[in-house]
């Protein structure tokens, strides 16, 4: 094969169904229903968005429109989700879009895709939990508890090159470590040896650059490393725990959200409603688009798969019925809010804005303790699944031999991919802890809508290529389309006489557009959004992508799978 060729061979459906590539070792636990992925959709969706963007949007972009903003945004999300939902019937494991990519596009994507979601998923969790530890704060200071200002927040200034040089450098001396202890129980060579010196050196000589990082710090996000720390914690002890800790946290904020609606509904001014658009429409397409980021994170869901009983179908229900069901809710707390309260009075920096501001503003004030107990819970659910989907794509990485075969050991007991959690559990907790990462946030925004295409290009292709094979969900085609289509064609062939192989074709060409209007639309919309970010999101994109693609080309090339000769991926 040349190099063009390796670069862009794909695992054969089949193999990605039947999961060969796991005949030894202990496996996932399959314990998970439609129920449970429900659950981490909502937990996903449902989190900062709901309880500050929300007025945050309204305030400075659509006013009332703010209503229109989440039904375009959540329009949005229903066509990459029905995409999700259909490969995700097709490819029942765990990896999510970067599996997707592996069976569509080839490996070099996959790649691209998997490190892309790596960066979106570290980087997502540690920006959620800087804001899970200031809510927290918040809560504590109106209790009358405060945290010395040195354990509160990130320093003004850190190392960072030196931070990651050290964590980089340990967690290589202690794979490489591990490795050469495993390879001590043979018959081991000088190579060995030499390997687990220079391992056990490289390790050594990250834990002195950690110490000199730590001794010159200021301060450190402490709740913001115990909160993932912990998390991680219940990540690996199974994920049953996980499904019971994330089900818990979703009944907390879904009943305030409740609570919230159930209040408000009754205290709607429609005064408040005029005007509807202040900001004219350019201001309800703005708020879309900054909303838009509220849905996303339903894509770790479909990390889930090899967990489910039944993923081909547990998955696509679990999706689409969770992304149904926070749409309303947001819809309908966006009425209330702006129903309830100008919009003009929905702005501000304080962090319970602006539900509990509503609540305070219609004589609730005592409600506002719930609010706080529903954003924490909303948050905490929210790093949840970021959490979980990274270890799950990092897991089917390492399986797939794109990186360090120890990422993708499940432990005997737990059934869970024990290194994968702990490792970058870590790097994310110190991530969090130390670093000032506003900026970088935007990097999660870039990385999901660059899957989303490339999961709505996937379905198109693999519908072309591969139609015969089974999908127990199929992207529906947009309502109106063929009747209009074959309405057309029935009129061109009466008045200019088309002959019969003419008409079926054309016939053809309108079903095919009636189905792939969805995916093109998901892909059209996600790149869009992509667009509308900032230059310096996308420059620290491409060095990120141009990291990874030295990973690839020196390591994941030459370790894949694929490079087997009974493999038949193609």
């Amino acid at each position: 094969m040349s190099l063009f060729q390796k670069i862009l061979r794909r695992k054969s459906m089949q193999d990605l169904q039947t999961g060969g590539d796991e005949a030894e070792g202990p496996k996932l636990n399959k314990v998970l229903t439609s129920r449970d992925v429900f659950n981490h959709g909502v937990a996903a969706i449902i989190g900062t968005g709901i309880f500050v963007l929300t007025g945050v949007a309204a305030h400075d972009h659509a006013g009332p429109g703010i209503i229109l903003s989440f039904l375009l945004a959540g329009f949005a999300c229903a066509f990459v989700s029905f995409a999700y939902a259909e490969l995700a019937s097709m490819i029942p494991v765990s990896g999510s879009a970067y599996t997707y990519t592996y069976a569509t596009l080839g490996e070099i994507f996959a790649w691209l895709i998997g490190w892309d979601l790596l960066l979106e998923y570290a980087v997502g969790a540690s920006a959620v939990a800087v804001g899970w530890s200031a809510y927290l704060q918040s809560v504590m200071k109106a209790l009358g508890l405060h945290l010395p200002a040195y354990l509160a927040h990130a320093p003004e200034h850190v190392p960072w090159q030196a931070v990651f040089l050290a964590a980089g450098a340990i967690t290589i001396g202690v794979i490489g470590m591990i490795k050469s202890r495993a390879a001590l129980t043979g018959s081991a060579g000088a190579k060995t040896y030499i390997i687990g010196l220079v391992s056990a050196a490289l390790a050594g000589f990250g834990l002195v650059k950690g110490w000199e990082v730590l001794t010159h710090l200021t301060s450190v996000d402490l709740p913001a490393i115990l909160i993932i720390l912990f998390i991680n914690f219940f990540l690996i002890k199974g994920v049953s725990h996980t499904a019971k800790m994330t089900a818990i946290f979703v009944v907390i904020k879904v009943a305030v959200i409740l609570f919230f609606i159930g209040v408000g509904i009754w205290h709607i001014d429609t005064t408040n409603y005029h005007p509807f658009l202040p900001f004219g429409w350019n201001g309800v397409f703005t708020g879309a688009a900054i909303v838009f980021f509220a849905y996303i994170g339903f894509d770790a869901v479909t990390t889930l798969a090899e967990e489910c009983k039944d993923p081909q179908k547990d998955v696509p229900k679990g999706v689409i019925g969770s992304l149904i069901v926070c749409t309303v809710l947001y819809i309908l707390v966006a009425a209330i809010m702006t129903g309830a309260m100008s919009y003009l009075l929905l702005g501000g920096s304080e962090i319970a804005a602006p539900m509990a501001r509503v609540l305070d503003h219609l004589g609730y004030w005592w409600a506002s303790p719930f609010v706080s107990i529903g954003a924490i819970a909303g948050i905490t659910s929210v790093l949840i699944v970021l959490l979980f989907g990274q270890s799950r794509i990092m897991m089917r990485m390492a399986k797939d031999g794109l990186i360090a075969p120890l990422f993708g050991k499940i432990h005997e007991k737990y059934r869970t991919p024990v290194w994968s959690i702990a490792i970058w559990g870590v790097l994310v907790a110190l991530i969090a802890g130390l670093l000032p990462i506003s900026e970088l946030a935007e990097l999660t925004n870039i990385g999901t809508l660059a899957a989303f295409v490339m999961v709505c290009v996937g379905v198109i292709i693999l519908r072309v290529k591969d139609p015969e094979r089974p999908r127990k969900f199929r992207c529906p085609d947009v309502p109106l389309v063929k009747p209009a289509g074959n309405f057309a064609v029935t009129f061109l062939t009466r008045v200019f006489g088309l002959k019969a192989e003419t008409e079926a074709r054309l016939r053809a060409a309108v079903a095919t557009f009636a189905w792939m209007l969805i995916p093109i639309l998901g892909a059209g919309m996600s790149l869009v959004f992509m667009f509308s970010l900032p230059a310096v999101t996308w420059i620290r994109f491409a060095i990120w992508m141009g990291v990874g693609l030295v990973i690839y080309v020196f390591y994941g090339r030459l370790h894949s799978k694929l490079n087997r000769p009974d493999n038949q991926g193609r």
